[in-house]
C-alpha cells in the first residue's frame, strides 16, 4: 500500500471514516463490501481508508473494488487497474456504452441522474455475483451538504444521501463511510498520496457551467466565507433534527383540543371549521 508523504490528512480521513462506521453501524463481522471505484479522488480515498481500517478493525470484513466503465473518451481504465493491482486490491470492471444510452434516452444535457442509476444498477448486479451484501459509495460531506440544498431548493423535502440505508428490498445495504469527511481533506490526501488521474467525464464543462450540483457547490463555498465551518454546521444540524419545529404534520405531538358547541357540550376542534 502506498504511504502518504504526510500523515496528517490521511489520519484525519481514517479517523472520520472510523467514527462514521461506528456511529451508523456500517460494518459488521463477516461483511463482504463492494466499493464503487470511479477513479476519482473520493473513491480512491475511500478504498485507502477502508484498507487501512481493515487491518485494525475489531471485526473481519472483505473489500472488493468495482469500476463501471461507461466508455467515455479519456477514461484511463488501464492506469486505474494497474494502480489497484499495485495496492493489492481485488478489482472488477463492468462496461456500459454510456454515451449511446444517454443519447438514446435524451439525457445528454442532464446526464448525472441517469448515469448514476446506470452505474448503481451495474454495481448491484456485481454485488450479487460476488456475494457482497454491502455496497460502499464515495460521497463525502460536501456531497451530502449539496444534496441537502438541492432537495431543499427543489421542494423535495429535508433530506440528503443517507450514511447507511437498505437497498434492493432490504437484501443489500448502501453505506457512505466518507459522510463526515470534507472534500478538502480528501483533496489533501489525494495530493499527499499522489493519486493517479484517471477519471474523465465529457459532460463536465457543461455541468460546471450550468449544472445544479456545480452551482450549489459554488454556493457552499461562498457560504463558507461568510459562515466559516458551514459544512460541519450542516453536518451537526443533520445529526440533530428537531421534528417538533418542522411543518411535517406526522410529527405533531399536541394534546386533543376541545371547544364548546352551541349546546354547551365539548367536542374536538375540526380543521374544516376554519376553512369552510
Amino acid at each position: 500500500m502506498t504511504r502518504p508523504s504526510r500523515r496528517s490528512a490521511f489520519q484525519r480521513l481514517c479517523a472520520a471514516v472510523g467514527h462514521a462506521i461506528v456511529d451508523y453501524r456500517m460494518i459488521a463481522e463477516g461483511d463482504r463490501i463492494l466499493v464503487g471505484l470511479s477513479g476519482g479522488e473520493d473513491s480512491l480515498a475511500l478504498m485507502h481508508a477502508l484498507t487501512y481500517l481493515q487491518r485494525r478493525a475489531p471485526v473481519s470484513f472483505t473489500i472488493h473494488a468495482a469500476t463501471v466503465d461507461m466508455g467515455f473518451p479519456g477514461f484511463d481504465l488501464a492506469t486505474l487497474s494497474a494502480y489497484c493491482q499495485a495496492q493489492g486490491w481485488p478489482h472488477e470492471v463492468v462496461s456500459l456504452p454510456g454515451e449511446e444510452i444517454l443519447a438514446e434516452k435524451n439525457h445528454a444535457r442532464r446526464p448525472c441522474g441517469l448515469c448514476s442509476r446506470l452505474r448503481r444498477g451495474k454495481l448491484h448486479g456485481l454485488a450479487e455475483r460476488l456475494d457482497c451484501g454491502t455496497i460502499a459509495l464515495g460521497q463525502q460531506l460536501d456531497d451530502l451538504a449539496v444534496s441537502l440544498l438541492m432537495s431543499l431548493f427543489r421542494g423535495h423535502g429535508l433530506k440528503t444521501m443517507g450514511p447507511h440505508v437498505a437497498a434492493d428490498a432490504g437484501r443489500k445495504r448502501l453505506i457512505r463511510p466518507l459522510c463526515y469527511v470534507p472534500k478538502a481533506v480528501v483533496h489533501d490526501v489525494a495530493l499527499d498520496m499522489a493519486f493517479p488521474t484517471v477519471k474523465s467525464c465529457p459532460y463536465l464543462p457543461l455541468l460546471d457551467a450550468g449544472g445544479d450540483r456545480a452551482r450549489l457547490t459554488r454556493l457552499l463555498g461562498d457560504l463558507d466565507t461568510q459562515y466559516p465551518g458551514v459544512r460541519q454546521n450542516i453536518l451537526a444540524s443533520l445529526k440533530h433534527v428537531e421534528t417538533a419545529h418542522l411543518l411535517d404534520r406526522r410529527w405533531l405531538q399536541l394534546p386533543p383540543q376541545t371547544v364548546e358547541n352551541d349546546g354547551g357540550s365539548e367536542r374536538g376542534s375540526d380543521a374544516d371549521d376554519f376553512t369552510e
